[in-house]
């Protein structure tokens, strides 16, 4: 496990400096417009949706696998296999569409491919020694790395994607530090391009976005708690 990590350490540290190196070919080169503005706001958005993919699929596992004895076929996992990764996915992907080149992407998708597959792999052969039948059938019915987009159109998120406090309170640390590196990148790249006067503009800009996000994510939270209370009500 802890030689998996390092490995996986290495290549995300070798990704940061080969951006860091190439960034002047990797960063946007547009001028300020509506196109950039809509391409910031899509991609933070992503990234926060991302990481409460992440805070979602690893609490609700964190609470009902049992340390690994229980397979967990509901919330997310009915949606994908491998949820957690998926929401690294979304997070990397949003990074790509806020500050760098389009075609980055492909770079992050080679990253993240050769860094998840082989994992991927070694995960499910240990899951499906460990529930034998029980993962075979869960396998033919769930996607392994990114949800059926049919299904998505057609279900009720909400109804997959839910929260505790304890979750969220416990994952807050990685998403201050991811909103506040991509803020900080963010208008260091506008003020090198643009002058240090688009600062102020900028970080307005980005802060509405988070804090409209964050006004969808408690209306929904505080909707799913609704039948949570009324349900203990009853007891």
């Amino acid at each position: 496990m802890k030689r998996r990590i390092r490995i996986q350490g290495f290549l995300i540290f070798l990704s940061v400096i080969s951006a860091i190196l190439l960034s002047k070919f990797l960063s946007p080169n547009w001028k300020q417009g509506a196109w950039d503005e809509f391409l910031d706001a899509l991609g933070i958005t992503i990234v926060l949706f991302g990481l409460l993919f992440r805070i979602a699929a690893r609490g609700h596992k964190a609470d009902n696998s049992l340390n690994g004895r229980q397979m967990i076929q509901d919330g997310l996992y009915a949606l994908v296999r491998h949820p957690m990764y998926f929401g690294t996915f979304l997070i990397g992907s949003g990074v790509v569409l806020v500050l760098f080149q389009w075609w980055a992407f492909f770079i992050f998708l080679t990253v993240f491919l050769t860094i998840y597959i082989p994992q991927v792999n070694r995960e499910e052969e240990n899951l499906f020694r460990r529930f034998g039948q029980e993962y075979k059938d869960y396998l033919r019915v769930t996607p392994k790395f990114f949800p059926d987009l049919k299904r998505l159109c057609r279900i009720n998120l909400a109804d997959y994607l839910f929260f505790k406090w304890p979750w969220i309170k416990k994952e807050l640390p990685s998403l201050i530090g991811v909103i506040a590196g991509i803020i900080s990148i963010e208008i260091w790249e506008d003020a090198r391009s643009f002058g240090y006067q688009e600062v102020r503009k900028e970080f307005l800009e980005l802060t509405f976005i988070i804090i409209f996000f964050i006004a969808i994510f408690i209306a929904l939270y505080e909707k799913q708690d609704i039948p949570r209370q009324e349900q203990d009500s009853r007891k």
